[in-house]
């Protein structure tokens, strides 16, 4: 994997300017970084943490493998593989666990970048009671994002406003976790475009009359601001899946022997 081919794979993407521009300063800020250090100033490893605001459906999970991509062409990553966890994978069932649970699932991220989803979810302090479980995570967590920040990236994600509210509840947080990449919501421009390439995908295409009923329902979702309750990009896979299902059984409850066209055509 090269610089190229990670840029490539992001630039790809639909949307996310001022993300893909964040990206972009970070891979520039690591090639100087590899510059300084063959001129002979310092051989620090310009490794760092992050964390993901923004909505669903936007493509955290995927712009966290192009940043394991960009790290691991550098020479920084053993692998580019990304480990997904989530409080599960993190949290034991009594105290002292946790430590255990938490402690070997960042081993088996080793080399890689460990990718939280939902991260606030580790501090659920219903009740006004503390979470002592999702605690215990957290102060492992910042222990070894600390210890062990030359051997692994660490990317928390989730909503904004929960992900601050939660960075906010230890003080280590902040500065473990200082670079901070917000994900905006789509567009019903880019909504459709994520729709028509993702048809491109699965070979699919969509009829005439098709594309302008697709638009309306996009527009609606927009003027409504509900794409991120909705989740923008799975929302828009979740709507083709269900076009298609009702079209197979449009097609095929019609009896007789369907064209290959019409297998593959969404309509209105």
């Amino acid at each position: 994997i090269t610089i190229e081919d990670a840029m490539a794979e992001l630039d790809a993407m639909v949307g996310l300017e001022p993300v893909k521009e964040q990206v972009r300063s970070i891979a520039v800020s690591i090639e100087a970084a590899r510059r300084r250090a063959v001129a002979g100033f310092g051989n620090d490893k310009p490794m760092r943490h992050f964390v993901f605001l923004g909505p669903p459906g936007t493509g955290k999970t995927t712009v966290a493998r192009v940043i394991g991509k960009i790290f691991y062409a550098f020479g920084l990553l053993d692998t580019p593989e990304v480990v997904e966890a989530q409080r599960s994978d993190l949290v034991g069932e009594y105290l002292g666990a946790t430590a255990i649970k938490t402690n070997d699932l960042i081993d088996s991220a080793f080399g890689r970048v460990l990718f939280i989803d939902e991260a606030y979810s580790l501090v659920n302090e219903g009740d006004g009671q503390s979470d002592r479980f999702g605690a215990e995570a957290v102060q492992t967590l910042l222990k070894r994002a600390e210890d062990d920040r030359e051997n692994l990236i660490i990317i928390l994600a989730g909503y904004e406003k929960q992900a601050e509210a939660f960075l906010a509840t230890n003080p280590g947080m902040g500065s473990r976790f200082a670079s901070r990449i917000r994900f905006p919501s789509y567009s019903s421009e880019e909504l459709l475009t994520l729709a028509e390439t993702q048809l491109r995908g699965r070979q699919e295409s969509l009829a005439v009359d098709a594309r302008p009923a697709l638009w309306r329902i996009l527009e609606e979702v927009s003027r409504r601001r509900i794409a991120d309750e909705l989740g923008n990009g799975r929302f828009v896979r979740t709507l083709l899946e269900k076009a298609g299902q009702a079209r197979d059984v449009r097609v095929m409850g019609g009896g007789g022997d369907p064209q290959a066209e019409d297998l593959i055509t969404i309509g209105p």
